[in-house]
């Protein structure tokens, strides 16, 4: 048998045919200049929402030290690639806790609103063939999402300051407090949540929502890809000290991108899966009722 043809056959086969449909659809948009650029505006973003939280932290707990350190560790261990820029917000905050939330609001609205608005346009390049949202919906929605991260900031912060204070009152033999923070902490508990969120972004970011059961293994796959790769970053940062003591916070601040961009380039490559899967249920819902059969690989329009 020629060996073109066996290829050709291989790659027809309908899912290599489907892989093959989600690398274009990513490689069309420009998937890795997107992740890059989404990398670097989360890194901005990260720098006043850290400041906002410990600053908020402190205000709750009338400036006591012992509670923003409990609130920075709950930080680090949810994002550990991001610990030395939280050990620093962690000072910042420290040496003048109500200038730097001031700061920080104005920072966060601003690079938030920003980040939201290049998420939304990297979301339509994945969606090219629906019209992308003008830029007024695009700047309220940004608004929104900004809202409801400072209402998950709030909650986050009183839910780990309660938990802190119950940890100093508590006696040591019955550490509730700790327990309830271990498990917020843990491997499951950051999947379900990044599965979460995850769905959440591939449901209501797209020009034209997808159905959920196109989205909901991807959100899956992709939310526990990115727990494991945090994890693998968290055991990558404390070899490179080396590297760290000789170039500073640029080390840090590479190791951080690169989490960053390898964590977008992951939710880019599940929204064009999301994408791959919705056109195929599209067109099989086309097919029962008797219209003219897709082409034969799926996403291949998506210029």
């Amino acid at each position: 048998m020629d060996v073109n043809t066996l290829l050709a056959r291989v790659l027809d086969e309908p899912r290599v045919a489907r892989v093959r449909a989600v690398l274009d659809i990513y490689g069309h948009a420009a998937g890795g200049l997107l992740s890059n650029g989404l990398a670097f505006s989360t890194l901005f973003a990260a720098i006043p929402t850290t400041l906002l939280v410990l600053g908020i932290a402190g205000w709750i707990a009338n400036n006591d030290q012992a509670v923003r350190d409990s609130v920075s560790e709950a930080l680090i261990n949810a994002f550990p690639p991001l610990e030395d820029l939280i050990e620093a917000s962690l000072d910042a905050v420290a040496q003048g806790a109500f200038a730097v939330s001031v700061l920080a609001v104005i920072g966060l609205v601003w690079t938030v609103s920003q980040l939201y608005g290049a998420l939304d346009l990297a979301f339509a390049r994945i969606y090219a063939d629906d019209p992308e949202r003008d830029i007024v919906r695009r700047t309220a929605r940004g608004f929104l999402v900004v809202a409801i991260l400072a209402a998950v900031i709030v909650a986050f912060v009183v839910i780990t300051t309660l938990a802190a204070t119950l940890q100093a009152i508590v006696p040591g033999d019955a550490p509730l407090a700790g327990a309830i923070l271990d498990l917020a902490g843990s491997i499951p508990a950051m999947m379900l949540i990044a599965v979460g969120a995850v769905l959440v972004v591939y449901v209501t970011l797209p020009p034209k929502a997808p159905a959920l059961r196109s989205a909901l293994l991807p959100a899956v796959i992709i939310g526990v890809a990115i727990v494991v790769l945090t994890q693998i970053f968290a055991f990558l940062v404390p070899r490179l000290v080396g590297v760290a003591a000789l170039a500073g916070s640029l080390a840090s601040a590479f190791v951080a991108l690169a989490w960053l961009s390898f964590s977008f380039q992951a939710l880019l490559y599940g929204s064009a899966w999301v994408r791959v899967r919705e056109e195929a249920a599209r067109s099989a819902g086309s097919a029962g009722l008797g219209s003219p059969a897709p082409p034969a690989e799926l996403g291949g329009g998506g210029q």
